[in-house]
This record gives structure tokens, sequence and C-alpha cells, in this order.
């Protein structure tokens, strides 16, 4: 399945938020990455528009990806961290509260209908 998530920052923590989403790897939260994709999240990339954080991520199941990821400390330690970032309430380490865009169209799926 396909996940988009969009979110808004604190104006004040946009800079911030890039600069530990682009040095993760570097850092104390690299065994996240991990975590992540063990979860079986398959792809997940960020972008930022003004002070808006839009995820777009697949996983076969969104409900297990989030339990699994949940049973580690990082991610609880990154979850924690990351509440401050954010204007809205931050809701991304439960999937049951996770903001998610209804997909109102995907061309590989339409054209998929077209060769019926």
């Amino acid at each position: 399945m396909k996940y988009c998530i969009v979110s808004e920052l604190k104006k004040d923590m946009v800079d911030k938020y890039i600069k530990y989403h682009k040095e993760i790897h570097r850092g104390e939260y690299k065994d996240l990455l991990k975590v992540i994709k063990e979860s079986g999240v398959e792809e997940e990339v960020i972008f930022i528009y003004k002070n808006f954080v839009i995820i777009y991520f697949e996983a076969a199941d969104l409900d297990k990806s989030y339990a699994f990821q949940r049973k580690f400390d990082v991610t609880k330690k990154w979850d924690d961290m990351m509440k401050a970032f954010f204007d809205s309430e931050y809701k991304f380490a439960d999937s049951e509260q996770l903001p998610t865009l209804e997909k109102v169209f995907d061309l590989n799926e339409q054209l998929k209908e077209m060769d019926k």
C-alpha cells in the first residue's frame, strides 16, 4: 500500500528538521533506518514545502510496520524528540491516529483499468 502524510512543522524548526533527516545515517539515530526497513517499509521519502512535511511511503501493512517499530528504544527516542518540531499533535508513533491523505488518483491503477 502507498501512504502519504502531510504535517505542519513549527516555522523555526524547519532547518533543524531537515538537518536531522539528512544526517540521520551518521548520528545516534542511524539504527532507526534499519528498524524502519525491517518493519516492512519498502520506500519512504520526505519532502518539505515551506513548513509542511510531506511523507510518502509504501508498506504492505501499516499497522504491523508501526507495531514493529514501537518495540525499539531508538524509535521511542526519535518520536519523543520529533514531537517538539510539529505545530500539530505528533501522531507518527500510532498508525491508528496517523493523519494519512486519501488517494484519489493513481496512474498505474487507471491504466490497468483501461486494459480490462
